[in-house]
């Protein structure tokens, strides 16, 4: 390590950062230790003593650097500063700091808040917020767009709200994301007048750049298609927002996700570029102008912490070359990565830095051996032993990013290394063809068409490719859990596989085998699973204002009772319950049970069943009369899902029973609504007893008190109507004497769910409250004796 004295001062650095995100220690008492600790290094630094102790005092102060640097970064931005998590009716003052391009039925930007209005009393407060203004007419929306400007004061009237932090077991916490980018909240303001321009001033810079990337995106959509404009507008712009969540996936499922992330692979092609254009000019005048050119598309990009990564080491590389000093790459990465942390901490924990360290680092150590390999072969053929050689540089990449590609996206692609030799190179004619377009139209708009026409063709290959690949069923594995533990034996394995310089095959299969069988033994060992053998799981998911309920029986049946709302912009069956599904490692819904025909409970079913999700549907009966039951019944039978109806029966699971307490042969049931036909659902499990009664109301209540009496007496009763005042009568609440009572809400909703006389009401029979709208996802479980509830986040 004495040849490389950066990468000792960049590890200290980032282990006082880790140390400050993961052991609580206040930072007086670290104040306190660095003074001291900053005289004495001064004292060994004059009189030039290296000895151990020395050298351990200049440990702990670049330790306590990177500590204090980090919790004063972590402490000083994105904190959300409101007790309640969403607030209507607000109005917020302060100065545009960013403007986003354009999205299809919204546009977004950043304020710099100094004072909120609410309930009539206006306040000061400070932070970022990312601020997105909706409007269904497009034409308004487009022209506030045009008139926003980078210094503008504005006031705008919304709904102020926390990021979604994680409501269900696995799902992306987006609050700790915003709050790592120094983002304190959100604003979402529904109509163009919500947003005022209260005075004219103007950043020039910003604005000038913000006008060009205008421009620019302007430029991509009268030239390309709509799916290749906001393809390149992600590739060129960094701004891959409007790429649609089913396209992601299938680049996911491919393993060449990282093309999107404007990154080293990018910056990589626009130094080629710069390179080749300023080719035969003085060799100080083409690096300068490359360095000019890398540091513009920096700024054009809005420099995301992926560019700016990459062209920080691309720039160490240039300058090292252009001085003729030797370069040694593992320095630059230590200086790249130390700039990137000094600036900003918690980039330590941005899964970007990590996937581009690991990335670089694995080629740097890796593909050397590949080579090595490749060039003492017996292949004499200079094509294969090209293609190999790129290939080998992807597989190096890949295998260094592994355990952050299983962390973060839970997928080990099959097929990646295949679909990498064909899309990187794809993806640099790509952006070649992307740049000569644009700059073309300032100079021919004809010529700027025919190139644009050859790139639409390469972008159009490209996502035949991506669409084949990622739509393979056997495309990848999903891999549910993989911890920091796993990573560890994983690089452990690989060094022990690499540090190994025996040519003899059979001790080192032996090597390989031993090690493979350790990884399987200790990767499971911190595995935790939520839904336990033998025993009743009620998972009550948290899909905001609707419901949705996931149960394992005793026998392993997986049970849907209600799915959620879908909508055009998020659907809960494909986002939420899909999701949970895979971290909870399950393949199939074996019953979905449809309480009733109301969207914020069946709608995110039909995606379910769209993907073969589903074996088997329980539903009220069709109502002929209206459409939307119509519409569901015939989706059900177009994937030949087996289904019937609710009716007064039950049956067995296991040594679990299910009840259905809809008496459709009742003259009364006829009469009722949609709402109170809903499917009446009671589990007994040995001693323990669950009642599920969709959104059920008086009328409903009143008829199953006078059918059922004291049969409906529950444990667990999940409230009707998300405690709604319409339901929860005293006579029904005394007949089921509930211990639980689960409610399914929205936060803050606008119905005001639950009602606060419903709450009074449980709370004054000793029943528990718990509601998905103040601690997300809900899990009970029932051994027949005693019902757990299980705290899912500290497991």
């Amino acid at each position: 390590m004495r040849d490389y004295p950066l990468i000792k001062f960049t590890i200290l650095f980032a282990l006082g950062i880790l140390i400050s995100r993961f052991i609580e220690i206040e930072e007086t008492a670290i104040l306190y230790i660095t003074a001291p600790i900053l005289v004495l290094s001064s004292i060994v630094f004059f009189k030039k003593n290296h000895g151990i102790i020395s050298t351990s005092i200049m440990i702990l102060l670049i330790i306590c650097l990177g500590f204090l640097s980090s919790r004063y970064t972590v402490y000083s931005d994105g904190n959300y500063p409101f007790k309640k998590l969403k607030i209507t009716k607000s109005t917020m003052w302060g100065k545009l700091r960013s403007v986003e391009l354009a999205r299809e039925n919204h546009i977004a930007f950043l304020i710099e808040c100094d004072s909120v209005r609410n309930n009539s009393i206006t306040y000061a407060t400070n932070g970022i917020y990312l601020a997105k203004l909706y409007d269904k007419n497009f034409s308004r929306l487009k022209n506030k767009y045009e008139y926003l400007a980078i210094g503008n004061t504005v006031e705008i009237k919304g709904t102020i709200s926390k990021g979604r932090e994680e409501r269900n077991p696995g799902e992306f916490d987006y609050n700790k994301y915003l709050k790592s980018i120094g983002v304190s909240g959100l604003i979402n303001a529904y109509k163009s007048s919500d947003l005022k321009i209260l005075d004219d001033d103007q950043e020039n810079f910003p604005n000038i750049i913000f006008s060009l990337r205008k421009s620019i995106d302007s430029k991509f959509k009268e030239l390309y298609s709509n799916e290749a404009a906001l393809l390149l507008r992600g590739l060129i712009l960094a701004d891959r927002s409007e790429i649609d969540y089913e396209t992601r996936e299938k680049f996911i499922n491919s393993g060449v996700i990282h093309v999107l992330a404007v990154s080293g692979l990018h910056v990589g092609y626009i130094i080629l570029i710069f390179l080749f254009v300023f080719g035969r000019m003085n060799i100080y005048l083409k690096y300068i102008l490359t360095i000019t050119g890398l540091l513009f598309f920096v700024i054009l990009t809005g420099s995301p912490p992926s560019v700016f990564r990459a062209s920080v080491m691309a720039i160490i590389l240039i300058i090292s070359e252009w001085s003729n000093r030797n370069y040694n790459v593992f320095n630059s990465l230590a200086i790249a990565a130390l700039i990137l942390l000094m600036l900003n901490p918690n980039e330590l924990f941005n899964p970007g830095f990590q996937l581009s360290f690991s990335a670089v680092l694995s080629i740097l150590i890796i593909y050397p051996r590949f080579k090595t390999f490749i060039d003492n072969s017996i292949l004499k053929n200079k094509l294969i032993k090209s293609v190999l050689l790129f290939a080998s540089v992807s597989l190096a990449a890949q295998i260094g990013t592994l355990p952050f590609t299983l962390m973060y996206f839970h997928k080990l692609s099959i097929i990646s290394l295949f679909a990498n030799l064909i899309v990187i190179p794809l993806i640099g004619f790509i952006v070649g063809l992307g740049i000569a377009t644009i700059i073309l139209t300032y100079l021919s708009f004809w010529l700027a068409s025919v190139f644009a026409a050859s790139n639409q063709l390469f972008i159009d290959i490209l996502y035949t490719i991506v669409n084949f690949s990622g739509g393979l069923s056997f495309s990848y594995l999903y891999i549910p859990q993989f911890s920091y533990l796993d990573m560890i034996i994983f690089y452990v394995f690989i060094s022990i596989l690499f540090l190994v310089k025996t040519q003899n095959l059979v001790p080192k299969s032996l090597i390989i085998i031993l090690a493979v069988f350790n990884i399987i033994i200790f990767a499971s060992l911190d595995d935790v699973k939520l839904l336990k053998d033998n025993e009743l799981t009620v998972f009550m998911i948290d899909v905001g204002q609707g419901d949705g309920i996931l149960i394992q029986f005793p026998d392993g049946t997986i049970g849907l009772i209600d799915a959620g709302d879908a909508s055009q912009n998020f659907d809960n069956g494909m986002r939420t319950i899909y999701p949970l599904m895979r971290t909870l490692s399950i393949k199939k819904i074996d019953i979905g049970f449809v309480s009733h025909l109301d969207s914020d409970h069946y709608k995110g079913f039909e995606s379910l069943i769209r993907n073969n999700l589903v074996d088997k549907i329980i539903k009220p009966e069709v109502d002929s009369t209206l459409k939307k039951d119509i519409e569901f019944e015939n989706l059900i039978k177009e994937h030949n899902v087996p289904f019937e109806y609710y009716s007064h029966s039950s049956f067995v699971l296991g040594n679990a029973k299910i009840y259905f307490l809809n008496d459709t042969s009742d003259a009364e049931y006829d009469l009722l609504d949609s709402n109170d036909k809903s499917g009446i659902i009671k589990i007994v499990h040995g001693d323990n007893t669950f009642l599920f009664v969709g959104d059920v109301e008086k009328k409903a209540e009143k008829l199953l008190v006078r059918n059922y009496s004291g049969f409906l007496h529950s444990d667990v009763l999940k409230v009707g109507h998300h405690g709604s005042r319409t339901s929860s009568t005293v006579e029904f609440l005394e007949k089921v004497s509930p211990k639980f009572a689960l409610i399914s809400a929205g936060i803050e909703n606008k119905f005001n769910h639950p009602a606060p006389d419903v709450v009074d009401r449980y709370e004054g029979i000793g029943a528990s409250m718990l509601r998905t709208d103040i601690s997300g996802a809900i899990v009970l479980q029932s051994d027949g004796k005693e019902i757990k509830m299980i705290d899912w986040r500290n497991l």
